[in-house]
């Protein structure tokens, strides 16, 4: 009762080897570029939502005349995709003063106007916050008539 002899067996290893590297050489890229796709969506969602948190709380203070906010935004990279900038606001009376743009490494920039009130923001020096990747303690607040939005 034992192993059946089998003459062709060494012969057909290599064969089967070669199979199953042909499978995972057509499947490997398929695979990556599945989770790339993902990856960029999640990176896209999480930092938008993120932008989107920052305006809206830009706009409630500005609304209300005054007051201010500390919190945490999360600009970090994914796994396959990186995030390349935020820029937030601009220098006073500057085209982009109540524009936050971003970037995710592969796509052309992103931005998301703070209109319906409008706000004005800016860096504490008066002039545009450019954020890299990662997570930041922001503060906002109300000054004169523009919110100063800074990293603390």
């Amino acid at each position: 009762m034992g192993l059946s002899r089998d003459q062709g067996g060494i012969e057909g290893l290599p064969l089967q080897l070669l199979i199953v590297a042909i499978v995972a050489g057509i499947t490997a890229p398929l695979v990556y570029a599945g989770l790339d796709a993902y990856d960029r969506g999640e990176v896209a969602r999480r930092v938008e939502g993120e932008v989107l948190r920052l305006t809206r709380a830009a706009q409630q203070y500005a609304v209300a005349g005054g007051g201010g906010e500390t919190f945490v935004l999360d600009f970090h990279n994914g796994l396959f995709v990186s995030v390349l900038y935020v820029w937030i606001g601009d220098g006073a009376g500057g085209p982009f003063a109540n524009v936050v743009r971003y970037r995710i490494a592969g796509e052309g920039e992103r931005a998301v106007l703070v209109e319906r009130p409008a706000v004005s923001m800016a860096g504490p020096d008066g002039k545009t916050l450019a954020l890299a990747a990662g997570r930041y303690e922001i503060h906002l607040e109300v000054l004169g008539d523009s919110v100063i939005v800074s990293v603390t």
